[in-house]
């Protein structure tokens, strides 16, 4: 056989070992999406602070959350809380924020803002966050 009777082959040959890298790149992406630790302080940012920080007394469309794991639910000075939250003694531990992060309207009827986070992994991650002693 001559390297011209060959090489029509080549580009298929070439064409296959591409397309099984491309798989096992695809393949390896999807391994490490689901192995990856969820990072509280990302998902934070991304979901949450845009209305809220994580620094004492900054306000922003909402309340710092900044050491918020122990406090009562609507009583933090300096923000004017919607009256679902005012007459609320709920106070604020891991289980109690699962429940605010998985549908806040249901948790805290009357409450204005209106967050539903279904993946149980998130919430403990942003969960986790914000019981760090500086919210990181």
């Amino acid at each position: 056989m001559t390297l011209a009777n060959i090489y029509p082959y080549r580009w298929k040959l070439t064409r296959f070992g591409t397309m099984l890298i491309v798989l096992a790149a695809v393949k390896i992406t999807q391994v490490d999406a689901q192995t990856v630790p969820l990072s509280g302080g990302k998902l934070f940012a991304q979901q949450c602070g845009a209305c809220h920080s994580v620094k004492a007394g900054e306000t922003r469309v909402g309340p710092s959350l900044a050491g918020i794991v122990g406090k009562t639910a609507g009583k933090q000075a300096g923000f004017s809380y919607s009256d679902g939250l005012k007459r609320s003694s709920m106070k604020w531990n891991p289980a109690t924020l699962d429940r605010w992060l998985t549908d806040s309207a249901k948790a805290i009827p009357g409450s204005v803002m209106g967050y539903k986070q279904a993946d149980a992994a998130k919430r403990k991650a942003i969960i986790g966050y914000l019981q760090a002693p500086t919210g990181k």
